[in-house]
């Protein structure tokens, strides 16, 4: 693992700043450095995860299997695909256990919190009732407010996900009581 550390910091570096500036990520020094270190801690724990199916088989496909089928459960399980409030109680213990969703809460905190983004859509549309403006027209988006032309990145992140700003550094902690 310690020889493996230099390959994975340069790595982690040069994908990290394309993916960052290409995406138009939030163009502070903060969040670009909190992105940088969330995505590092997150590729040495899956990293972890691999290679401990990697020492419990004795050949390469033995390990591909199991590996195959925890990362597409982790990846389902993030929040992304299935948002936790709308996950089935008893598999709820999967997002629990997986840094991919910890790291995921903590990157769309970092990017939403405290943002206003622009609404593109509203509803209802102006051709369908005639010349409807100011308060009667909504955002499509979670979160919106009625006659606002902008949506807040907090209520999106704590209507649609439930994810809260002290979050964000909470990589080894999660709430149990939900």
């Amino acid at each position: 693992m310690i020889c493996d550390l230099p390959y994975k910091v340069v790595n982690c570096i040069s994908f990290n700043i394309v993916l960052y500036f290409m995406t138009n990520l939030r163009r502070t020094p903060s969040a670009f450095f909190t992105f940088m270190v969330i995505s590092f801690i997150t590729t040495l724990a899956l990293s972890m995860l691999f290679r401990t199916f990697g020492a419990m088989s004795r050949t390469l496909a033995q390990a591909l299997c199991p590996s195959a089928i925890i990362i597409l459960a982790l990846m389902i399980y993030t929040g992304f695909v299935i948002p936790p409030t709308e996950m089935v109680p008893w598999f709820r213990w999967i997002n629990y256990i997986d840094p991919i969703a910890y790291a995921f809460e903590s990157l769309m905190i970092n990017e939403f919190y405290g943002r206003d983004f622009d609404c593109a859509n509203f509803v209802p549309t102006g051709t369908s009732y005639g010349d409807v403006s100011g308060v009667y027209h909504t955002c499509s988006v979670v979160g919106s407010i009625p006659g606002s032309p902008v949506v807040s990145g907090t209520d999106y992140l704590k209507l649609s996900f439930k994810y809260e700003s002290e979050h964000l550094w909470r990589y080894a902690y999660k709430d149990f009581d939900q």
